[in-house]
């Protein structure tokens, strides 16, 4: 009896330390340290001193659940004058001490008869899930100008993998796009480039990319492509649509959320209907959609979701539904509105709940099995949980009961907060 009740306690100690390992909780503070806090007590566990500049640019941050810290600037193409003069690090924690590796932003400038071949590569390293490696992603661009006018341009994207040291380079990805007039004499504005996403807590066994044109007013999607590694090899897989604005994915990369932002340009916000999708198994679940919500069609007010969570049993996905305007601030009728008080009551009231945090189901047709006015999401601390801001606090709020646990930790900015 007595060694039975041992290896009880034993089992239910283990399971209390691999409970309490499989989330971390980081804040960013000032002046720039990065604070780990225990999941379960939220007392402090260890402290990171992070770069100075990392306080102003905080979605500049990458955290892995091996407790590896990757800070680095993008820079986007095409270069700048001061990107071209300046050196360009990254700087990481590898879980045990701080290390700077170059970025290995190049820009080369040849004649090409009358023309000249202006050549830039500035790429984007991201953590790996497990802590062994990076990833890289870059458009390297070779565009061709005569009088500081860009003619055309040849772009490659590429995506490979190194050490923490950014040594052993090992090729994963390359899509070389056409050939692409700059019809406008600006190559940014009319042709492609890659843009690269994997989840917050690093790659594991798959990215996406999707080319886009940056254009003038609004971004044009082209396409979108799915890479899985199985077995040590990288597969390609295009999408069926291109994907406009991801905000999480799971299970290899076969579901995905995804934001339809509002296609508002010129001053405009709300010119469309703001909608968030759960795609899996080929279907689609519309988890938010404005104007079924807040019939806000009349005004120049757009509400949309700033971010989304799967919960780890994909059973749930948790948002932060925000807008573009402000309780007790005047409201502007939209390009093609029509007065109703009905409807800007209704936005109104709408506004002084927001910032909020709704939870849905992923039955078949989304139901609402949590709301939380006047917070911020987090993430998921497990299946039943999740890790919001309030009030400049962080809460652990529980679904089905609605109990919350409030941890005396306050932060700044929900950005601030990292859970892995």
């Amino acid at each position: 009896m007595r060694n039975t009740l041992q290896s009880i306690v034993g089992f239910l100690l283990l399971t209390a330390l691999s409970w309490g390992q499989g989330t971390r909780v980081w804040v960013l503070r000032s002046p720039g340290e990065m604070v780990e806090y225990d999941s379960a007590t939220f007392a402090v566990k260890q402290t990171v001193k992070v770069p100075a500049e990392a306080m102003k640019s905080p979605e500049s941050i990458r955290l892995n659940r091996a407790g590896q810290i990757l800070f680095v600037i993008p820079v986007p193409l095409p270069l700048a004058a001061e990107d071209v003069a300046s050196t360009h690090k990254v700087w990481l924690w590898n879980g045990h001490s701080a290390t700077t590796i170059d970025q290995g932003v190049t820009r080369e400038v040849s004649a090409t008869g009358s023309n000249q071949a202006v050549t830039e590569s500035a790429p984007v390293p991201f953590l790996s899930a497990g802590g062994g490696h990076l990833f890289w992603f870059a458009n390297s661009a070779r565009r061709l100008q005569r009088e500081a006018v860009d003619l055309s341009t040849l772009t490659t994207w590429q995506a490979w993998r190194t050490d923490l040291s950014g040594a052993g380079r090992e090729e994963l990805a390359t899509t070389k796009f056409p050939d692409c007039r700059c019809e406008t004499g600006t190559c940014e504005e009319t042709c492609p480039y890659g843009e690269f996403w994997a989840p917050e807590s690093g790659v594991e066994n798959f990215f996406l990319m999707t080319q886009f044109v940056p254009g003038q007013s609004e971004p044009e999607y082209k396409a979108s492509t799915l890479y899985q590694e199985a077995g040590g090899k990288w597969t390609v897989t295009p999408l069926a649509e291109p994907l406009l604005r991801e905000l999480d994915a799971a299970t290899g990369g076969e579901t995905i959320v995804e934001a339809i932002p509002d296609a508002g340009c010129c001053g405009w916000s709300n010119q469309s209907n703001d909608r968030t999708l759960v795609l899996s198994n080929g279907k689609k679940r519309t988890v938010f959609d404005e104007q079924a919500t807040y019939k806000n069609s009349d005004y120049d007010v757009s509400f949309y979701t700033s971010n989304a969570r799967l919960s780890p049993d994909l059973g749930y996905v948790a948002v932060t539904i925000v807008s573009t305007a402000e309780a007790n601030k005047p409201i502007q009728l939209a390009e093609q509105g029509s007065a109703n008080p009905e409807e800007s009551q209704g936005i109104r009231k709408a506004l002084t709940e927001l910032p909020a945090v709704e939870v849905k189901s992923m039955d078949e047709t989304p139901r609402r099995v949590a709301y939380v006015p006047h917070a911020t999401l987090v993430g998921w601390m497990n299946e039943k949980e999740i890790l919001i801001v309030e009030d400049h606090v962080l809460v652990v709020y529980t679904l089905g009961t609605g109990a919350r646990r409030k941890s005396g930790v306050r932060v700044e900015d929900s950005g601030r907060v990292f859970l892995r």
